[in-house]
């Protein structure tokens, strides 16, 4: 796990931005993630929970930890316990006829047995999971953490032994499993191994290496057909025989040709003379020409150091170890991609845990309710707090159902296939998660799998704050929150705030750091202010697999990357975007299809596309009542290119007063090519400088400020 002890938030100088509001305030004294993990540890460890919080004086948790008096009683677990034992005791006695209990399940019935307020408290070691550990609403109120100063490990499934070199180099070991369950991952001293795949995976993780790339089909299919089947170049594949256990991972999107998510997808067939391969699809995802894919889980792919291969059918796992060192190694094979889950188990407290080494399921897909699984995922339990917990290699971090006024604060999260945090709905049942707080978490290298995914993802959840948390390094999202099905998953009254976000929308064509949502088409009375964003980019590949280059924006072509620092879509209106610093992005801000939203105070700077991006295509034809225009004022924008534009806006169906610019201070590079506005509204056509926009009337006060 890499751990850091503090951020440092580079921000650019105060003299370039005077007026812009509290711009990603570096005032703010802000706890490091991993510092407040470290104070959480401290203060709700089993044998200091009780007592106090003074540590948590001038964080966000000041006023939030209980800091009970009631009597607990503690129930002691460790690996080298004994279910037969009371469990009251935290080591052996020593004539070793008493002591902690082995198991988790065994000290949460003991808990129930009891009654009244109670505490499992974990000690040092390795838990190996077979199965995932449930709590319901008898085990309300129940805290589960570690003892002080120890470190529990929760590992997402067995342990492997008993490894046998064969003749081949490779080397094997029994496991059998359950018919419906199946390996996950693999990981090799907590280092997550390949499932055999084809192309092998590259060896340095370059993204834009180890794909093949689908072909035009001939003669040509429909459209809807990309979703069962797609197309492969003569000699791309190689002779595998049985397609079964085979799967393929391919990007593509709501239509052929986009790229901003990715499924895993069983291979039905395999047709060499019409060189097509057949799926079992979705209901949502199409590909075409030019997406990229890779093949994975037959034996006949398991050639190169790092690979793994299960056969269900006989119960053994194959693997060819990367050094020599491998028969020394802890492997464990990741089966379970839920390790808790709180059902119904209102008010409990999971703290001071590592949890690692799952299943990767959790992909996020619209329609379905495959965004759940989660290592620790809580439905219907309200007031559940999840503090200081290290998450890595898993599936989803933490999952949040139909569940009130959840804490999720100081863990690191990590390494997760799918979302870090997710807090919302099932699909079907439309059940709020209104209140949560998601405060000081350290999340990164999220959508290791998966790429339609977030570090923080919510829907259907009004009251929610989104605060101080470091996201780094996502598939797509840093943040996104907001409606996918209109008023059933709404989300009113968030705020996003203080929180430093670097490098999201790595592996996408179509993402960014903060994203809104809003098909219910109403406002969503909703904040993102002082947040810090720097390095969001994009990954898109051509039909004939190249690569654009990176931070490539082309407003005039399509389909093109694009990427976002924040920005609006889906008819998501109402929204303050005030006092954010953006740096080293792609676009800055975007506003795509909604209404009356307000971006001021924001600051700029070293972008390679638009500054400020206005579309009306998700909304186009919607104008509501009380629709007022989208206004743009008093941001600070560094332009470091001739080429960069500082504001594009197309919004032909709704004509000039669907955004209004005023008071804005531009520096740099600007010229006569700046500013693109469709519909026209400048004398000399679309493009034109600022003083062209204030001629016709637009863009008033603002002023073009020496460097």
């Amino acid at each position: 796990m890499r751990r850091r002890f503090g951020l440092i938030l580079s921000i650019l100088p105060v003299m370039l931005f005077p007026n812009s509001g509290s711009s990603a305030s570096a005032e703010k004294d802000m706890v490091a993630p991993e510092r407040l993990q470290m104070l959480i540890r401290e203060t709700i460890c089993a044998e200091a929970f009780a007592t106090s919080s003074v540590k948590l004086q001038g964080t966000d948790l000041n006023d939030v930890l209980r800091s009970s008096t009631a009597a607990r009683t503690i129930f002691y677990v460790s690996p080298d316990g004994e279910d037969s034992w009371s469990g009251l005791l935290p080591t052996a006695s020593q004539p070793g006829g008493d002591g902690p209990f082995a198991s988790i399940e065994r000290a949460r019935d003991a808990a129930r047995d009891k009654g009244g307020p109670a505490t499992i408290a974990l000690g040092t070691g390795d838990y190996y999971l077979t199965q995932p550990i449930v709590f319901d609403a008898r085990d309300a109120g129940l805290i589960l953490t570690a003892r002080c100063n120890e470190t529990p490990v929760l590992h997402g499934g067995p342990r492997l032994p008993n490894w046998a070199q064969q003749s081949d180099g490779r080397w094997t070991a029994p496991l059998t499993l359950p018919p419906d369950a199946g390996v996950g991952d693999l990981f090799v001293d907590g280092i997550r191994q390949n499932r055999a795949r084809f192309p092998n995976a590259p060896a340095d993780g370059d993204p834009r290496k180890g794909w093949l790339f689908a072909a035009k089909c001939e003669p040509a299919i429909d459209m809807w057909e990309g979703n069962t089947r797609f197309c492969f170049h003569a000699g791309d594949l190689p002779e595998l025989g049985d397609a079964s256990g085979l799967v393929v991972d391919i990007v593509g999107g709501f239509q052929p040709g986009s790229q901003w998510g990715n499924d895993t997808l069983p291979v039905v067939s395999i047709d060499g003379t019409g060189r097509t391969v057949r799926t079992k699809g979705t209901s949502y995802f199409f590909t075409a020409e030019g997406s990229r894919y890779f093949l994975s889980g037959a034996k006949a792919l398991l050639d190169a150091p790092g690979e793994w291969w299960h056969d269900r059918v006989v119960g053994r796992l194959h693997y060819i170890p990367i050094g020599q060192s491998f028969p020394s190694s802890v492997v464990v094979a990741g089966v379970l991609p839920t390790f808790l889950k709180l059902d119904g188990a209102n008010g409990m407290v999971v703290s001071g845990l590592e949890i690692r080494d799952g299943a990767p399921e959790g992909s996020g897909k619209f329609y379905t309710d495959t965004r759940g699984f989660g290592a620790i995922r809580i439905e219907h339990a309200d007031g559940v707090q999840i503090l200081g917990n290290n998450i890595e290699n898993v599936g989803v971090g933490i999952h949040v159902t139909e569940s009130k006024n959840a804490l999720i604060a100081g863990n690191v999260i990590a390494d997760a296939a799918g979302n870090g945090i997710y807090v919302g709905t099932n699909y079907g049942t439309f059940g709020k998660s209104d209140g949560a707080r998601i405060l000081s978490n350290h999340i990164h290298d999220i959508g290791t799998v998966y790429l339609e995914t977030a570090g923080v993802w919510f829907q259907a959840a009004d009251n929610v704050r989104i605060a101080d948390n470091l996201i780094e390094n996502t598939a797509q999202f840093g943040i996104t929150g907001g409606s996918l099905w209109g008023s059933n998953d709404a989300v009113y009254n968030a705020v996003i705030e203080h929180n430093v976000i670097r490098n999201a929308n790595q592996r996408t064509a179509d993402g960014g750091a903060i994203k809104m949502m809003g098909e219910q088409a109403d406002s969503l009375k909703s904040t993102i202010r002082s947040n810090l964003v720097t390095g969001t980019g994009h990954l898109m590949n051509r039909a004939d697999g190249t690569f654009w280059p990176p931070g490539y924006e082309n407003t005039s072509e399509w389909p093109t990357p694009i990427s976002w620092a924040i920005y609006t879509d889906g008819k998501a209106s109402g929204l303050r975007i005030e006092g954010n610093s953006l740096s080293d992005n792609v676009a800055a801000i975007g506003i795509n299809g909604g209404w009356s939203n307000l971006v001021t105070g924001n600051v700029i700077a070293r972008g390679s596309g638009a500054a400020f991006r206005v579309d009306d295509s998700t909304g186009r034809g919607w104008h509501p009542p009380w629709a007022e225009p989208n206004r743009i004022e008093n941001n600070v924008v560094s332009i470091d290119s001739s080429s960069r534009l500082a504001a594009y806006v197309y919004a032909p169906d709704h004509g000039p007063g669907y955004v209004q610019f005023s008071g804005n201070r531009y520096i740099g590079n600007l010229n006569d090519r700046s500013f693109r506005i469709e519909p026209r509204i400048m004398r000399f056509g679309e493009f034109g400088s600022l003083s062209d926009l204030q001629r016709a009337g637009a863009d008033t006060g603002s002023v073009i400020a020496p460097e």
